[in-house]
């Protein structure tokens, strides 16, 4: 157990380094995805963030990034909280270890196929300061034998270190861009406070920011519903 635990120390050191040194959250997310499959060693592991709904419905979880084999569909699937596996330990905001999930009151709800043996499975919330950010998926442990509790409890702690990375990345795009900085200068604590990890709130302090700049310049209502519109149009053409 403490050969299994040092590895496990080093583990969260590269997990930490890696953090620091990612270049986007989407590269982040996809090199934490593999490394916390080899903290936890087990073959696969997806990371789902929690993502709004573009008709206005309410978020649903997404795949962002995955190691190991999972099929491509799965990036197209939108889990509404509490429905399925991922929904549910969403939902109730607690991590889940399923012993033999096909044999489980789960059973029904599960996505991955039978194989020869059981299917053991972990699902934890990554949670930032009280909000929700999404789910950790982990199974099919690699040259050991089955899930327990204290694979449970170690996933939980790098549920909190992908949850301070992505925190970290946002940050780092917060301050990337000088029209940004001016937005968070004109709102008081918002660079120390709870904004920093809120994209929605700070989506409408830019949009305010912008509009605000554009009367100043002396472009008219129209204008500036040209400028929304191209923004959608930008959108549009980039993936969900």
């Amino acid at each position: 157990m403490g050969e299994a635990f040092d590895a496990f120390d080093e583990r969260l050191m590269e997990l930490a380094h890696f953090v620091e040194e990612a270049e986007s959250l989407e590269k982040g997310l996809a090199g934490l995805a593999e490394l916390v499959s080899h903290a936890m060693e087990c073959e696969r592991c997806s990371i789902m963030l929690l993502k709004p709904d573009p008709d206005g419905g309410a978020a649903r979880l997404r795949v962002q990034a995955h190691h190991g084999y999972l099929p491509e569909q799965a990036y197209d699937v939108r889990q509404p909280l509490g429905s399925g596996i991922s929904g549910r330990v969403a939902s109730a905001r607690k991590g889940l270890l399923i012993r033999d999930l096909h044999a489980s009151d789960l059973a029904a709800e599960a996505r991955r196929a039978e194989g020869a043996g059981p299917v053991d499975v972990i699902a934890v919330p990554v949670i930032l300061e009280g909000d929700l950010l999404g789910v950790i998926n982990i199974d099919s442990p690699e040259g050991r034998g089955r899930l327990t509790q204290e694979d449970l409890r170690r996933a939980l702690i790098l549920a909190l270190v992908v949850a301070k990375s992505v925190l970290v990345h946002r940050l780092k795009g917060l301050l990337r861009t000088s029209f940004t900085q001016m937005a968070l200068a004109r709102q008081p604590g918002a660079a120390t406070g709870p904004i920093t990890h809120a994209p929605e709130r700070v989506a409408r302090l830019l949009a305010r920011t912008l509009y605000d700049e554009m009367s100043r310049a002396g472009f008219s209502r129209d204008h500036v519903l040209i400028a929304a519109t191209e923004l959608i149009g930008q959108v549009s053409e980039g993936r969900e």
